[in-house]
């Protein structure tokens, strides 16, 4: 049996460990951020607002691919709340469901979602063939 405090700490240090947006773009992470390790926090997607990253560099495409999906839940959070709270997560669906209401969601929103629709290569739910096979986004 978990005890409560076993719990709590897991809670706490599972971020640290399944961050994708911290794997893949803690090396291109400013100097001037002083971010070092995965113990970043909300801090890490504001000190990228100047960063410029290759989408030709498949590294730095990740890590761009990323900071958009982050900046879309960020400057979405309270659009997700009102049109798409019942959407269950995964494949898309919360993307899909902010462009079905994107007429009604707030500016901020509709830009990230536009700048990510325009670096995601599964923008729009859309499958890439990968390897010969299409490969559905696992996306929220």
């Amino acid at each position: 049996m978990t005890t409560p405090l076993a719990l709590l700490l897991l809670l706490l240090t599972a971020p640290a460990f399944a961050n994708p947006m911290l794997d893949k773009c803690l090396p291109f992470a400013p100097a001037v951020c002083g971010l070092k390790d995965k113990s970043a926090g909300d801090d890490f997607l504001a000190c990228f607002e100047t960063v410029k990253l290759d989408a030709k560099k498949a590294p730095e495409a990740a890590c761009a691919e990323e900071l958009t999906h982050a900046r879309v839940h960020k400057d979405c959070a309270a659009d997700i709340a009102k049109f798409c709270s019942k959407v269950k997560p995964g494949e898309n669906r919360t993307m899909d469901c902010l462009r079905k209401n994107a007429k009604k969601t707030a500016p901020a929103c509709r830009k990230a979602l536009t700048d990510y629709d325009a670096i995601n290569p599964t923008r729009g739910g859309q499958k890439r063939k990968r390897g010969g096979s299409a490969v559905s986004a696992v996306r929220c």
